[in-house]
Order: C-alpha cells, then structure tokens, then sequence
C-alpha cells in the first residue's frame, strides 16, 4: 500500500514540474475536445449518456481530478475491492504523460478515467457481484444515486475523492466488516484451505453482502439469518427475544429480502402455491384422489370460482384449480400466519409439524420461514404496534378456528438475511454453515 502512494506522490511531483518547464506552451490541461461517437465503441452506456448530456467534451483536464481518482482506486481495497482488476497503470501513464498526449490519445484516456470513475462508484456502493445471478431469489437494496451528477459536481470542485467515500456504505455493520477485512484481508493469497484461508474468505464474501443489505434495518424489526436458523426480534435498536426457525430446503431456498409486516392472519387457509402444486400436489393426487380428502384440500375452478369434487379434477389441466387447506391445527400454516409485502408470495407461519424445531437442519421447507412459538412473535409484533392484544387473546381466538385478519401499520419490518460470517461487537468471528452453498461461487467472481 506504501508502494501505491509513492508512485502517487512521484506522479504528481512529475506533473508539477513538467509543468513548470512548459510555462510557455499551451498544455492539454487549457485544452477541452470534443469527443466523436466512433470512440464510444465497446464503451458502457453509462458512459455514453455521461458526454451525451456534457456535448461530448472531455472532462479531466484538472490534474487533482485524476490523481483524485487513482488514489479512491488504491484505497478501494480496504472497502473489498481489487485495486489490480483497474487498469491503473493505464491510468498512471495517462495522468503522468497528459501535457504530451495526443489529441486522439486525451480523448481516449478521458473515457477511461470516466469508466472507470463509473466501475468503482458502483462497485463500492451496490457491490461487484449482482445477487440476483447467483440466487435468483435474492432482493439486494437498491439505492438511488445520480452517478453522472455526482461526477459532474466533483469534477467542478475538484472532490472526485470525496464524492467517491461519500457513496460507501456507512452502516454499523458495513463498517464492522470492513473493520474485520482490514484484519484478516488483504489477501496474500487465494488459498481457501487453510483455516486462515477459511476465514479470509467467509469474511470477504460476506461483506460484500453488506453492501446487498439495506443500510437503515428501522429501530424495530425481525432478523432472521438464515444460517443460524434463528429468529431475533429487535425492539428500539435492541434484541428482545428470539426464536428457532425452519427455513427453505437447498431445492427451494428461501428468498433473502427486506419488507414490512402488514398482517397477521389468525386460522388462516392454505392456498397451495405453484412449486408445491406442481411438483407435490399433482403426482401425488393423480396416485391416488383421497389425496385430497387425507390434506383437507378443496378445489375450486378458477374462472367460475366453483367447488369441483376429486373425481370432476383433471390432473392434465391442473392449473385451472385453486387448492384451499381449511384452517386448524393441521394446516400447512398452522394456526398463525405473518404477512408482508414481497414478490416470492412468502411469508412468516406456524407448522402443523412442530417436532422439526429440535432438528439440527432446518433447512426443510418449501421456501417460507416456519417460527416456533409464534404466537409469543405476535404478541411482541402487537405490542410494538401498540395494539393490545395478548398472547392469551391469540390463543383464544386460535381456538375458535375461524379466520381473523389484524392490519398492521408497517411499524415492525422484517430482514431475512444471508450471512455465514458474522462479526460480534467485540470484532470477533463467528463461522456459520453455508446451508445454500453459495460462498465458493460468490468468492470464485470475487477474485475474477
């Protein structure tokens, strides 16, 4: 790292003299060019569209600009970025040699000190892997950044850097990341089977998974990551109580988002999804139509909305029917289900399988999160609602086995989350089990 900003100091030192020995030539750095459509070829749109509201003039004339940039890039490797995937020596010999460049030669070296600008603003803030090509079911934050009048506005005030650290994630747990990669990583080297190896690694994947993660959780929430199968409920900043979880089998993971509780539904209906219709409900009711009648399932037609008996069900057109499970105990739900809005249709449940709590794996459903003792979740969602009921006032309406839905007011949001590292307050690492297998393919484009 010393190395990198001696090579800076030297540059600018360079630059500084060669200017003054040139007093009496105009220099590029007086110069601005516009730049023709052909040198956009191969270039990211983003870039494009950056000269396109500029009329196409260059835009780094200003020394400071450029070393400003070439030093955010060296010290991106402390926010889990590799410096050496940038083309800084490219960059480097651009800033030194600007005054003796080209005109061709400016131009193009304008739009890699921009692309680059652009590259490094979006890795730092969204992060350099998009989750959603890795696990299709994963919802990262997306935050709302005009990059292109950012630049224009560092570039005008000479503040490319500033600008460059004020994009950066300022969570307390990005920074608790950041704080154990700067420990245990840089990486000397990408041997993972070692237990420093190990370890180097489980942090660094994870902490680009802080920059996925929504930076203001809320002051009242429930956490739940999926490695620990655990539950917590966060009340003014502070845990509060917790619960064992059943999460997603590896076949039918459960999605990682963020969202707000806006119902709780007491004896609710299972409707059966269209994962579980198709790859349970069909095979198993074509085997045998008591299928129905054993899971006390009702069909209804879809357009006319009328009941349809077992034996008036055509497996071929499946997906003509609506599935209902009637309330109870031996609902799929149980007897208490948390809703949220979210794009999966998943949600928080009661089991009519409770035995499965005690499992070592609970990674045994078929997406949903399943909580023990839910009814105490709700008790604690209520009184942070501020409503008053109890869970006695829950039981009681349990056991009339009639369907009743509470609104809330998004007061308490919910997190489920993906971490397999975690780092406690005191700095300390605490190493999870990779349930969905995702770290190895997250860290193999990490270091691509």
């Amino acid at each position: 790292m010393n190395n990198w900003k001696k090579i800076i100091v030297s540059v600018l030192c360079f630059t500084a003299c060669t200017t003054n020995e040139i007093k009496k030539v105009p220099t590029n750095t007086e110069k601005i060019f516009k730049i023709e459509n052909l040198l956009f070829f191969g270039k990211a749109i983003h870039t494009y569209n950056f000269y396109a509201n500029n009329n196409f003039k260059t835009v780094w004339q200003d020394s400071t600009n450029r070393s400003q940039l070439i030093s955010a890039v060296i010290d991106s490797r402390f926010d889990g970025v590799l410096p050496e995937k940038y083309p800084i020596s490219k960059l480097l010999k651009a800033h030194r040699n600007y005054n003796y460049l080209t005109i061709e030669q400016l131009k193009n070296a304008d739009l890699n000190f921009t692309e680059v600008y652009f590259k490094l603003a979006k890795q730092l803030t969204l992060g350099k892997i998009n989750p959603k090509k890795l696990h299709g079911d994963w919802e990262p934050y997306q935050p709302t950044i005009n990059y292109d009048l950012l630049l224009k506005e560092a570039l005008a005030q000479g503040s490319v850097y500033q600008t460059i650290e004020n994009m950066k994630p300022s969570s307390e747990m990005y920074l608790k990341y950041k704080n154990a990669f700067a420990k245990y990583v840089p990486i000397k080297n990408f041997d993972t089977l070692t237990h420093e190896g190990l370890l180097q690694k489980k942090i660094w994947v994870n902490f680009e998974r802080t920059k996925w993660l929504q930076p203001n959780l809320g002051k009242n929430y429930v956490w739940i990551n999926l490695p620990t199968f655990k539950l917590e409920v966060v009340e003014n900043n502070s845990v509060i109580d917790s619960h064992n979880v059943i999460i997603g089998k590896k076949t039918r993971k459960t999605p990682i988002l963020s969202s707000a509780f806006n119902g709780i539904i007491i004896n609710p209906t299972w409707t059966v999804p269209p994962t579980i219709l198709k790859n349970d409900l069909v095979p198993k009711a074509t085997a045998n139509l008591g299928y129905f009648a054993s899971n006390r399932l009702t069909i209804y037609n879809k357009k006319t909305g009328k009941h349809v008996t077992p034996s008036e069900w055509s497996a071929a057109n499946y997906q003509s029917y609506r599935y209902v499970q009637k309330t109870g105990r031996l609902n799929a739900l149980g007897q208490i289900k948390f809703d949220f809005p979210n794009k999966h249709m998943v949600y928080l449940h009661d089991t009519n399988n409770r035995t499965q709590f005690n499992d070592s794996n609970r990674a045994l459903s078929s997406g949903c999160v399943r909580v023990h003792d839910p009814f105490r979740l709700a008790e604690s969602i209520f009184k942070i609602e501020e409503k008053n009921i109890t869970k006695a006032d829950i039981d009681t309406l349990a056991l009339k086995e009639k369907t009743k839905k509470i609104n809330l007011n998004k007061k308490v949001n919910v997190h489920q989350v993906y971490f397999t590292a975690v780092v406690t307050d005191s700095g300390k690492i605490q190493i999870l089990n990779d349930v969905y297998s995702l770290d190895n393919v997250l860290y193999k484009k990490l270091i691509q």
